[in-house]
């Protein structure tokens, strides 16, 4: 969430009745490139935590250095990805152990004067998190981060582990020096669960730390609810034992930008973290959240400030949209780095984080019709293009897309241009070597393709693109990926949140993209896909009493059509719920 929002949102969560506040550090925002350090605006990790203590909270923090929260690479930077040589991840291997050692001297220094102790907030620390999960069931491991926890933090820090409520996650999860606790939802059986805890952890609190209020969801299935019923049922009886509870999530927001992770096999999540949270992705007070404050209040005094008032939303209405420029010749000509090979590279071997690469060869026959373009090594869409010309698209995710059987009679192009998009790397599970990019060689009809060059999009829609060079719009193509623009007025001196809904005055769909206001990137939008389809616009992102801009990188096919220009709306209220044939799985379950 923006950081002019920390505010309201904590003390939102405070009028609740929560004393404690959670949170992920995530090490790919804070060393974006190796060696290279942001702990400005919203990663002002310090600023955050001082924040919290003066509203009252004490602070628990999971530092990881794999936090998992269906972040990108659950938080771990992609630079470990650029040679594989050796490195292996979450274990006891010294490329990563390298690597993980020098983040924690730069992070944990900043924590030290926070602690508890030494009259900071900081009460404890997480080691890694839910290691029992991850196959490589490493104790060396776990002992070392153990320890260089210590060194930093001092001997007198409280250290913890959380795992799955069962025998077997624990067994790999727990070490000798960090408190055990676990993870379950509602209508788990509590006494079984805490029989678990017990046994790694024979004195002490019993300790919940991800109570699931809601679940995640992923793009292609339906958005996930949890019973409020359910919540404060199981939350009623854990509380009556004194149960020490952290609700997970209390508040989710939104993973702006390229921060959002897949699922295995490989099932990408989408912008929105509302998780059906008793705070919403836009701040809103639910019923979840006043039915949870009441039970709260049955055995803790509540707070006597008065719950905040939830943000006002605006509709502003259509907003104009047109063609500016193909995505391919924008990245071909501001491309920070191109690069020839005989095969085609890794985004990571090529520098490439997010985004895109462009993969380009030269065909020997252009008399393509009908042959099959094989691009089972794609991670994780391809864009497949004749020239500037669509001939299909191709998805990880869906095997029978891989094999494309190209649809080009009389075709005289020869350049093959493949636009590779990074949907999110795995976050959980027990692969991690999620790179990007053309993992194995392209063939045509059998045969190896070679001679690639291949551009990279460097930081280049980390924010709005800029400098964009008009087209010819009789070469436009309203199927390959495109870009549009157009500007509105907002009269407010104090803008409201809003939210971009992808569809026409028509209600004709932009199928799949990104989209910027101003310079921001709201992230990643599939309404065709759903269930999310409209993407959270913060009001402090809008320029007052002023022209806005808003930008639109469509990938698939814009409702424009023919058209130059068409429309956008800008609405007051989400939709996170479009029916899908699919339901997430309740993984705590």
């Amino acid at each position: 969430m923006p950081r002019e929002y920390w505010n309201d949102r904590l003390e939102k969560m405070w009028a609740a009745g929560l004393n404690a506040i959670q949170t992920y550090v995530f090490w790919d925002q804070h060393e974006p490139i190796e060696g290279v350090y942001n702990f400005d605006d919203t990663n002002d990790l310090v600023a955050f935590i001082q924040l919290a203590q003066k509203i009252g909270f004490v602070v628990i923090l999971r530092v990881g250095p794999y936090g998992c929260g269906e972040h990108e690479f659950g938080g771990l930077p992609w630079w470990l990805l650029r040679d594989l040589t050796d490195i292996r991840f979450r274990q006891m291997n010294s490329v990563y152990l390298n690597a993980v050692t020098r983040w924690m001297s730069v992070l944990l220094p900043k924590i030290r004067p926070l602690l508890y102790n030494n009259g900071g907030s900081v009460i404890s620390v997480q080691v890694e998190n839910e290691y029992g999960s991850y196959p490589a069931c490493d104790h060396d491991y776990m002992s070392y981060l153990r320890d260089i926890f210590h060194q930093y933090l001092g001997d007198n820090v409280t250290l913890f582990t959380v795992d799955g409520n069962g025998l077997n996650y624990l067994e790999c999860g727990t070490i000798k020096g960090a408190y055990t606790t676990i993870d379950f939802g509602p209508g788990t059986n509590i006494n079984e669960s805490f029989s678990y805890q017990r046994k790694y952890a024979p004195y002490g609190p019993l300790v919940n730390t991800e109570f699931y209020p809601g679940w995640l969801d992923l793009w292609g299935y339906n958005h996930s609810t949890v019973s409020t019923n359910e919540i404060i049922k199981t939350l009623d009886q854990m509380l009556s034992i004194g149960v020490n509870v952290n609700f997970y999530m209390f508040f989710g927001g939104t993973n702006f930008g390229f921060t959002t992770g897949a699922d295995p096999d490989y099932k990408p999540q989408p912008t929105s973290y509302d998780y059906d949270a008793p705070i919403s992705e836009a701040g809103d007070i639910t019923s979840k959240y006043l039915a949870i404050r009441t039970l709260i209040g049955k055995y803790f005094p509540l707070p006597s400030t008065p719950i905040p008032g939830n943000n006002t939303k605006k509709a502003y209405g259509s907003v104009q949209l047109s063609f500016k420029q193909s995505l391919l010749s924008y990245i071909k000509s501001h491309s920070p780095y191109c690069e020839t090979s005989m095969y085609p590279k890794r985004f990571e071997e090529l520098g490439q984080n997010q985004a895109f690469v462009i993969y380009s060869t030269v065909l020997k026959d252009p008399e393509v019709q009908g042959k099959v373009l094989d691009l089972s090594g794609i991670r994780d869409r391809a864009y497949v293009l004749l020239g500037e010309k669509s001939i299909g698209i191709a998805y990880r995710a869906n095997s029978s897309s891989l094999k494309l059987i190209i649809e080009a009679p009389g075709n005289r192009e020869t350049h093959l241009n493949i636009i590779v998009e990074n949907m999110g790397r795995l976050n959980f599970g027990g692969f991690l070597f999620d790179t990007k990019g053309l993992i194995s060689n392209i063939t045509l009809n059998g045969q190896i393709l070679s001679n690639w060059t291949m551009c990279i999009s460097g930081s280049l829609f980390d924010q709005a693109p800029t400098n964009l060079t008009i087209n010819k719009f009789q070469d436009f193509d309203p199927n390959a990926p495109n870009i549009y623009s157009g500007n509105f007025s907002v009269t407010d001196k104090v803008p409201s949140d809003t939210f971009l809904l992808p569809t026409t005055i028509s209600n004709g769909y932009w199928e799949k993209g990104i989209a910027y206001i101003n310079k921001y990137n709201l992230g990643r939008y599939w309404p065709v896909m759903g269930p999310q389809v409209t993407l959270y616009t913060p009001g402090v992102w809008l320029n007052p009493s002023a022209t806005n801009s808003l930008t639109m990188i469509e990938l698939q096919s814009s409702p424009c059509g023919s058209k130059q220009t068409c429309s956008i709306e800008l609405v007051d209220y989400p939709i996170l719920d479009k029916p899908i044939s699919f339901h997430a799985p309740l993984l705590f379950k």
